[in-house]
């Protein structure tokens, strides 16, 4: 598809709804930033792709153009803060260079120097109101009572995104992982509009081999594209929008709701924050990939988690890599002891609620994170050394083995493949596989490795990235369980499964029998309640606020007022269904989409917009994420 398929296809009918646009672009105290679901980006978007493509043969005039349209976009909520992020810009780029020649000492004084001004940047702009009202309170009983020293400052839309991806750059150049780059492209790097206000968090290695290269714009994925942005907007015009409506009040005051409503409204918010949050990256991945760039997944059905690693594996994505690579393996990750590993996982969980916003509520919401993964993994190493917390672990595991080893006994040469590509031999009792070609570890029989681990530093070890995501033995089917040994298998379709492989291979994954002795749907259950507990304070305004929210389930069951409808229960309950739908759906209506004309495309859009228009209500609130 060409460049003016695209640009009168899907993208140019966002305009053809001008009062679904208009009539949710609800202000605010302050000026809002622009707004993706909003006639004002939609136009605004619709210039950039189009002169966008017109330089693309010109390299140096499309970064320029690209850096000058990331700058309104941002400046449209307060053009004083620009200075803010072309400083960033500026200093990132040329601490960056100066390291890069320099070696030992030089070269670590200039990182100390470089992350002194992210961090002093972020820290007075995020958090000096909130440590100078805390450092006032701990003064006053004694008689000292600093009140000049507290003062407003207003907080600048994507602090946090932008701050974290500099320190990104300059910390990747100082381990040599990372060449250095022009001040323009650093520039547009740490301003580049898609993500810019709410993420995803892009590497330098993910953005920059596209920025250098040719765009191709007849191989744009634009179905793709076009099932991201409207999968979004549902998501954030419709859902979110729809559970703030139960949210809001109750949250609010729950003392005046039933216990029902209240649980009710706790729901709500764990489907609202995931609406909002993944909503507008799915928007942002698609507005990229509309300009020729890839951007990492951000969210992979997090409540269809079966741990707190896993969730971490599956929410905000991006982030919880962040916090991996340059938090919690600086820290010391899982080396020095069972209780210095545990402490880093608290430490990193605790500083990453920080980051979220200057409040108690988040520290603790990151706390009872950490203090989560703290605990899961204690459970786990006491199960490795030979104190299980489940009487039927032995039994359950036991029998999962013979029956494996009974489909394995048909097959004499079973082979796997490590992560490097060589073939060894494997064991009778821990191989699994059918007839065809597929051959695999038991250990792995039961996990998704379509996606395999991204290939750790070379001189960091690799049981550091393990440990904080996950071992071999861990209750969490997910790709990282697999701990060091991965094998790689090929696209289902590509594998001729025999009918009784198909069976075992569904059973291994859907119902296992792990350590844990835990039917996996409980788990499940567990995690997402455990989730939803931590949201109540993520959400509330204060401790206290929190607190009198998960009291009210216990005391509001003898009066109150109820604000559940059918509707909302009936949304909730499908957002929550949805987790647990195999990708290929999604994939498999995009395959489809793509290969309507481009007529077709546009009108099938034109059709989206318009039942967002009559499912939405009116009026859409910034998305949650622009506050960190």
């Amino acid at each position: 598809m060409g460049l003016d398929d695209i640009r009168h296809s899907s993208v140019g009918l966002w305009l053809t709804n001008e009062r679904w646009v208009r009539g949710r672009n609800r202000t605010t105290e302050r000026r809002a930033p622009v707004l993706f679901p909003t006639m004002s980006f939609a136009l605004f978007f619709v210039v950039v792709l189009g002169v966008a493509w017109r330089l693309n043969d010109r390299p140096q005039a499309w970064k320029l153009f690209m850096l000058g349209a990331s700058y309104v976009f941002y400046g449209a909520w307060d053009w004083r803060f620009l200075g803010l992020i072309i400083g960033s810009s500026l200093i990132n780029a040329l601490v960056a260079k100066a390291m890069e020649p320099r070696y030992g000492a030089a070269r670590r004084a200039w990182l100390v120097v470089g992350l002194a001004a992210n961090l002093g940047t972020l820290g007075y702009f995020k958090y000096y109101e909130f440590f100078s009202e805390s450092l006032v309170r701990m003064l006053s009983p004694f008689g000292l009572e600093p009140h000049g020293l507290v003062k407003s400052v207003a907080l600048p839309v994507a602090i946090s995104f932008f701050t974290f991806q500099g320190i990104s750059y300059i910390v990747d150049v100082f381990r040599g992982d990372e060449r250095t780059f022009s001040v323009l492209d650093v520039s547009l790097y740490l301003a580049f509009f898609p993500q810019l206000v709410a993420g995803p968090i892009v590497r330098t290695s993910e953005f920059m081999p596209e920025l250098h290269h040719r765009r191709n714009p007849d191989g744009i994925d634009v179905a793709r594209a076009v099932r991201l942005i409207g999968r979004g907007l549902i998501k954030k015009v419709v859902i979110a929008s729809f559970m703030a409506e139960l949210v809001d009040p109750v949250f609010a005051a729950p003392g005046g709701y039933t216990a029902f409503t209240v649980f009710v409204a706790i729901l709500a918010y764990a489907i609202q924050i995931y609406a909002d949050f993944s909503g507008y990256t799915d928007i942002a991945i698609g507005i990229a990939l509309l300009l020729g760039f890839h951007f990492p997944d951000n969210f992979d059905r997090p409540y269809a988690a079966s741990s707190i690693q896993d969730f971490w594996r599956r929410w905000h994505m991006t982030l919880s890599r962040w916090l991996l690579d340059y938090l919690y393996i600086p820290l010391g990750g899982n080396q020095g002891g069972a209780a210095r590993h545990y402490r880093n996982l608290i430490l990193t969980m605790a500083l990453g609620g920080l980051w979220h916003g200057a409040s108690g509520t988040f520290l603790a919401w990151g706390l009872y994170q950490g203090v989560g993964l703290a605990v899961e993994r204690w459970m786990s190493d006491r199960r490795k050394a030979g104190a299980p917390v489940s009487a039927g672990i032995r039994s359950a595991w036991l029998e999962r083995r013979l029956a494996v080893k009974s489909l394995a006994s048909h097959n004499s040469n079973l082979t796997a493949t490590d992560g490097g590509g060589l073939s060894t031999e494997v064991d009778e009792g821990q191989a699994v596989a059918g007839s065809g070609r597929f051959q695999a570890s038991y250990e792995t029989a039961g996990m998704s490795l379509d996606h395999l681990r991204e290939a750790a530093r070379a001189d960091v070890d690799h049981s550091e990235r393990d440990r904080f995501v996950g071992e071999p033995g861990d209750d969490d089917p997910s790709p990282a369980a697999a701990g060091n040994r991965w094998f790689r298998r090929r696209p289902t379709g590509e594998i001729p499964f025999d009918d009784e492989w198909k069976r075992l291979r569904a059973d291994l994954e859907d119902s296992r029998p792990t350590h844990s002795g835990w039917p996996l749907a409980v788990k499940r259950v567990l995690v997402f309640a455990f989730v939803c507990v931590g949201w109540v304070f993520f959400r509330s305004p204060s401790l206290g606020d929190g607190f009198a929210v998960l009291a009210r389930l216990i005391t509001g069951w003898t009066g109150g007022q109820s604000l559940v409808t059918p509707l909302a229960l009936l949304v909730i309950a499908g957002v929550l269904a949805a987790q647990y739908l195999p990708s290929k759906v999604g994939d498999t209506l995009e395959v489809g989409f793509s290969r309507w004309t481009p007529l077709a495309q546009a009108v099938g859009f034109g059709m989206l917009l318009a039942l967002i228009d009559v499912l939405g209500p009116q009026g859409v609130a910034p998305f949650i994420y622009f506050q960190f």
